[in-house]
């Protein structure tokens, strides 16, 4: 039997956050109602153009749904909203390739 003292135990999947169910915690909540704040706002100008309460219900819980799909974090622990937020990062970045491009087939 090998020694305890020289295997190394590495914890996984522990969370530092309460949770309301998994990948769902205060911050997901709060991004969820602030994107159904924004929804319903286009929701009711919809409904002011269209007249049609059952279309703008419907679209109220598709919204509903679809922000708590957006902010659930996955096992990789991003959610779709942080990975928007990602590559809206990397594209404002600077790139810099500190390279130089040379003639490979001139020889000397």
């Amino acid at each position: 039997m090998e020694d305890p003292r020289k295997t190394l135990y590495i914890p996984v999947g522990i969370k530092t956050r309460p949770e309301y169910f998994d990948g769902f915690g205060k911050v997901e909540l709060r991004q969820s109602a602030l994107l159904c704040l924004m929804g319903g706002v286009v929701d009711i100008i919809a409904f002011l153009i269209t007249r049609n309460i059952s279309v703008c219900i419907v679209a109220m819980l598709v919204i509903i749904a679809g922000s708590v799909m957006m902010c659930i974090k996955d096992q990789t622990n991003l959610s779709a909203v942080d990975q928007v937020k990602n590559m809206i990062h990397f594209a404002r970045s600077q790139k810099h390739y500190p390279y130089l491009s040379l003639d490979e087939w001139k020889f000397k």
